[in-house]
């Protein structure tokens, strides 16, 4: 006889659909539930990646000097602190360091530019003569050109050269704009890295106090690793870019080439840029050999480049860059690709010394957790206790005025 109440589930009918849904999720193989976990955890982190690629191209003008004084601080700061032990304030010893290296900066390329000017006419002469000479080669073999259709040539090269020209005044002022942007952006660079050399102590540890102190010791780590191979990253490419710089400045003092200082500072330069940048640098040298002494002397300064690049990536590479960032070389080519396409010049510069500051924190974090487990005497964890409170209590310190515990 039906009273007609509801009818109640049975004790059990929830276990069955909790059952059920276990029993579907069972179906479905472990490889697929594994990639379904990677690839939302792959989306999101892509996501977060996309947010600050978007910031960063908004406040370009900002996030790329702060980069650049943050590289240049980590490369100055030793000398900073070296003055600071002998006595010296440290404002004093930051304004040392900041001007000394600001004035042979501007020394060298005073240097270099009253070399190119001195230069400059005789490989204007030199050019002229190579405008003559390539005429004479198309009107012989194998092209047998006539003087009025190498005329016609010329004429259609300057007319093309004067509709790149058209629009100057638009491109000359977003120039202008260009030229305000640079200069800001050098003004904020400057003023930042004297900062960072004078307080970057004092920042670091107000910032490190107010962490959460489960996650202190992890930051101030990771922290002082990236300051590292910043350090290490900027110094070592620097290294090599002044080897390459002085190869190819001695080929070229050997092969007679004009301009060998401003082509050796450019190698120098290209350097930053791993692998690419010194064969970007012996690509303009060739060009101007060509200009200069003709294809023979165009091809000697390509072997030359060639030799050069060898000893790069076989002598140097493997004993001073990988020793800095610890990636293998085809890793490095790989990064400076990817910068370059994002970045530009900048993002190859860029790639490297962030894709080994990732690998780093990674590896830090895996050793952490390899380590969280196991079985230490008292006498090593006291130990690691007394250097991790000493990492913490150093820049704190410095933030608080007050003096670490012993």
């Amino acid at each position: 006889m039906t009273t007609g109440e509801p009818r109640r589930a049975g004790p059990g009918a929830e276990d069955g659909e909790d059952g059920g849904g276990r029993a579907a999720a069972a179906d479905v193989p472990a490889v697929l539930r594994t990639l379904a976990g990677w690839s939302w955890r792959l989306l999101v982190v892509l996501a977060a990646v996309a947010v600050l690629g978007y910031a960063f191209l908004q406040l370009y003008v900002v996030v790329v000097p702060v980069v650049l004084a943050l590289f240049l601080a980590a490369a100055l700061e030793p000398l900073v602190s070296a003055l600071s032990r002998r006595g010296w304030p440290r404002a004093l010893a930051a304004a040392t360091v900041f001007l000394g290296g600001l004035a042979v900066l501007v020394a060298l390329f005073a240097w270099i530019g009253s070399n190119v000017a001195a230069e400059f006419d005789e490989v204007g002469d030199q050019l002229n003569e190579a405008v003559v000479d390539a005429k004479d080669w198309l009107q012989g073999e194998p092209f047998n050109l006539t003087s009025q259709r190498v005329d016609e040539l010329e004429q259609s090269i300057r007319d093309a050269a004067r509709g790149a020209g058209a629009g100057l005044s638009d491109r000359a002022a977003q120039g202008a704009r260009v030229a305000g942007e640079v200069l800001g952006a050098l003004v904020l660079l400057l003023f930042t890295l004297f900062f960072l050399l004078k307080d970057g102590a004092r920042m670091a540890g107000w910032f490190a106090s107010r962490l959460p102190p489960a996650r202190r010791d992890d930051v101030v780590a990771v922290t002082r690793r990236s300051r590292d191979i910043m350090r290490q990253y900027l110094i070592a490419t620097g290294l090599t870019g002044l080897i390459d710089g002085v190869l190819i400045g001695v080929a070229l003092i050997v092969l007679g080439v004009p301009l060998v200082l401003p082509l050796a500072v450019l190698t120098f330069l290209g350097g930053f840029i791993p692998i690419v940048g010194a064969t970007v640098a012996g690509l303009v040298a060739a060009a101007v050999a060509l200009v200069d002494g003709g294809v023979v002397a165009a091809l000697l300064v390509v072997g030359a480049t060639v030799v050069v690049q060898q000893v790069e990536g076989n002598l140097l590479q493997p004993l001073i860059l990988e020793r800095a960032v610890r990636l293998h070389p085809l890793v490095t080519v790989w990064a400076v690709g990817a910068g370059l396409i994002v970045g530009g010049l900048l993002g190859a510069f860029l790639s490297v010394p962030i894709l080994a500051i990732v690998v780093a924190v990674i590896s830090h974090f895996r050793h952490r957790a390899g380590t969280a487990g196991e079985d230490i005497s008292w006498e090593e964890s006291k130990g690691r206790r007394q250097r991790t409170g000493k990492m913490v209590e150093e820049p704190v310190a410095a933030a608080t005025g007050e003096e670490p515990s012993e």
